[in-house]
């Protein structure tokens, strides 16, 4: 019975080993029965590391408390996710000949892939890393997809252990096995149809730009950038992007899918609002409209972040996307109902995107399982809108066109009952036009005749003004050194200067009367014919009662029951003993006294000749005049004038400045100077204002 016992289980043991061994030979996948290409990716068995926290030894050793979850999808489709998982695959080669395959997994936006080819007694024979967290050139292959070049050799058996990690975008994992001449004769048809692909995209945006160009309006800009950052979001989908255009940048990388997609969005309710032109009618509908827009913003804002809200990002934005689309769609349908007028062209457009949306969603989640749908749907839906879209851009610039060609006509019509209006006016007003021309030659004659008499009584009136004027021999005679620099503003002048003597004393003055021109001159008259008054019939010889006695000489000259007149003069008046005593007073005007270089002011009181309200009487400054001392006397046109390189006052600060710089040169010639300055700061600025600057220099001061 002992023995029986033994045999039955030897015998059962010898069955286990038995059964054991096949199922383990059944768990290597045979490579050459491979003979173009095969997705094995159903005979992979997967583990999900949620935490990202697991290690190539954790699970070679089985340290993790997930379950190993067997793979029955061709491609399969994990969700959005920030997992990390891990796909194990075992393999071998019967064959007594080496075998090489292009691995293929992964879609192209994925951030992390690392595969590990081991032994049979799990020793690491290659590492190889990769994905958009890591520049271009550290690929294996150069190519936008993940492709591993693995050499498989004779008699032996490997595992393949995956790792692929993304930061929150949807995972699908093939591993798919292409032989060499396979995936080059494939590659050859997939570039074939998109070149196709991307070459209507490139046509669109050209085409359409220069249509906006031309026509300047903006709904070509919209277009155009809703097809460019279409084509951008292509791009990044298929890996073109990071392969041609930022190689080295794995932030735009991972973040381009995003960014284009919120902008090619934006790009696509901008366009679709102008194109339609939504009215009053659909007030309702626009503030959705809106709101979405407002969304679609706010995904690309956060589309730039990094971490939770980024991920959040992903299905967000994916579903808002579908949920525009169809809100358009509505939109259409219920203007189209409106109006009795349908846009079938953009209709299509949306049907066909809406359509391929959803094909390519269920495709993603193996709902339809059809790996051609699963890339390219969304290409097909693309192109096709974008051909829609195309035609009815087309279509409007054609209705711009025939509505530019009636417009013309109808224009052309009215410019020809114009026309002929115009040839019956032109005659009509030939005809009066000779009559008022003659009317007018005659009328500027007669303006031209008292133009000139008026001309001829001003200049007769400078000549007047000039005899009251004190010639350059009195001025020299009286103040030894004395020159001044006269211009008016116009032919005659509100600014004047002058001079009186009795055998004690010499008086001078510069005044700056109420305007310019003939009323100016008029009043200058008033007040030199006052101030000799002062001296010849009052006698005066103080200046601040000279002042106080001109000031009443002056309003009561202006005064009037009738009309009340407020012009005046500012005035600044030196008494000069002839020997080394010099009083002055001044009404808003100062003095100047020149002295070793340096400017010292006297300044006037603040109050006009003339009315005014809160009359004081007038300070008079004694000076102890030194030797080689000049004194200045002057109106406010020289400072006041405009000119420089940008057309500013001169200013006293330069005022001062001229007259130090002449200071130096002989009486005559500092005048001289100081007028070349004026003329040359003033340039070909207009004279704002009469000036008036007198000098006198006290050389002969024992």
């Amino acid at each position: 019975m002992n023995n029986l016992y033994r045999i039955i289980t030897i015998f059962i043991t010898i069955l286990f080993l038995v059964t054991d061994s096949v199922t383990a030979q059944e768990s290597y996948y045979d490579l050459s029965s491979i003979n173009k290409s095969q997705h094995l990716a159903n005979e992979a068995t997967i583990i999900e590391d949620p935490n990202n926290e697991l290690s190539l030894d954790d699970i070679l050793k089985e340290k993790y408390h997930f379950e190993k979850n067997d793979i029955s999808a061709e491609i399969p489709y994990l969700d959005f996710t920030k997992s990390t998982f891990w796909i194990e695959l075992q393999v071998e080669n019967p064959s007594s000949e080496e075998l090489n395959f292009y691995i293929e997994t992964a879609r192209p936006l994925t951030n992390e892939i690392v595969l590990y080819v081991l032994d049979e007694d799990e020793n690491i024979i290659e590492e190889t890393i990769t994905g958009d967290d890591y520049p271009f050139e550290s690929r294996m292959l150069e190519n936008r997809k993940f492709l591993f070049d693995i050499h498989f050799s004779p008699n032996k058996k490997y595992k393949l252990l995956f790792k692929i990690k993304s930061d929150g975008e949807i995972v699908r994992l093939p591993i798919h096995f292409w032989s060499i001449d396979s995936f080059s004769q494939f590659t050859a048809k997939e570039n074939f149809f998109l070149g196709f692909y991307y070459g209507l995209f490139f046509l669109v945006i050209i085409l359409f730009s220069l249509f906006g160009l031309s026509l300047g309006q903006r709904i070509y800009l919209y277009f155009v950038s809703y097809v460019l950052a279409l084509a951008l979001f292509q791009l990044s989908l298929d890996g073109f992007s990071f392969q041609y255009l930022w190689r080295d940048s794995s932030w735009m990388a991972n973040h381009a899918i995003l960014m284009f997609a919120a902008l090619s969005m934006i790009g696509m309710m901008l366009y679709v609002l102008k194109f339609i032109g939504f009215d009053d009618s659909l007030r309702n509908y626009k503030r959705g409209y809106f709101f979405l827009l407002s969304l679609l913003i706010f995904s690309l804002l956060i589309s730039l972040t990094e971490g939770v809200l980024y991920a959040f990002c992903f299905p967000f934005l994916n579903y808002l996307s579908f949920l525009c689309i169809l809100y358009i769609l509505i939109g259409l349908i219920i203007k189209s109902k409106r109006e009795q007028r349908i846009e079938i062209p953009i209709l299509f457009a949306f049907i066909a995107l809406a359509i391929s949306s959803v094909i390519f969603i269920l495709s993603n989640i193996n709902a339809i399982e059809n790996e051609f749908l699963a890339n390219n749907s969304l290409k097909i839906g693309s192109a096709t809108e974008v051909i829609f879209l195309s035609i009815a851009m087309v279509g409007r610039y054609r209705r711009t066109q025939l509505e530019k060609i009636e417009a013309q006509e109808e224009a052309f019509k009215r410019l020809e009952e114009i026309n002929q209006l115009k040839n019956e006016q032109t005659e009509k007003l030939e005809k009066q036009v000779k009559e008022r021309t003659q009317e007018i030659s005659d009328k500027n004659l007669i303006l031209s005749q008292q133009n000139k008499e008026i001309i001829n009584s001003i200049t007769y009136a400078q000549r007047l003004q000039q005899a009251i004027l004190p010639t350059p021999q009195e001025l020299t005679q009286e103040l030894i050194e004395a020159e001044v620099f006269f211009r008016p503003k116009d032919i005659v002048s509100g600014d004047f200067y002058w001079i009186q003597s009795t055998k004690e004393k010499v008086y001078f003055a510069v005044a700056d009367c109420t305007g310019h021109g003939v009323p100016g001159a008029m009043v200058s008259v008033l007040g030199n014919n006052s101030l000799n008054r002062c001296i010849k019939e009052y006698h005066l010889n103080d200046s601040a009662k000279i002042l106080d006695n001109l000031t009443d000489m002056i309003t009561e000259a202006f005064s009037s029951k009738a009309i009340s007149v407020s012009d005046g003069m500012d005035i600044a008046l030196c008494v000069w003993d002839r020997k080394d005593k010099l009083e002055f007073s001044g009404a808003f005007n100062p003095l100047y006294l020149l002295r070793n270089n340096e400017i010292i002011e006297f300044k006037g009181d603040k109050q006009p000749i003339g009315k005014f309200e809160n009359r004081k009487a007038f300070t008079k400054h004694e000076i102890e005049l030194q030797k080689g001392d000049q004194v200045y006397l002057f109106s406010d046109g020289y400072a006041d004038q405009f000119g420089g390189p940008r057309a500013k006052k001169l200013k006293y600060s330069n005022f001062k400045k001229y007259l130090i710089e002449t200071s130096s040169l002989e009486i005559s010639n500092s005048i001289e100077e100081l007028e070349t300055k004026f003329d040359k700061w003033k340039g070909k600025e207009e004279q704002i204002d009469d000036v008036c600057l007198l000098q006198v220099r006290f050389n002969n001061i024992d």
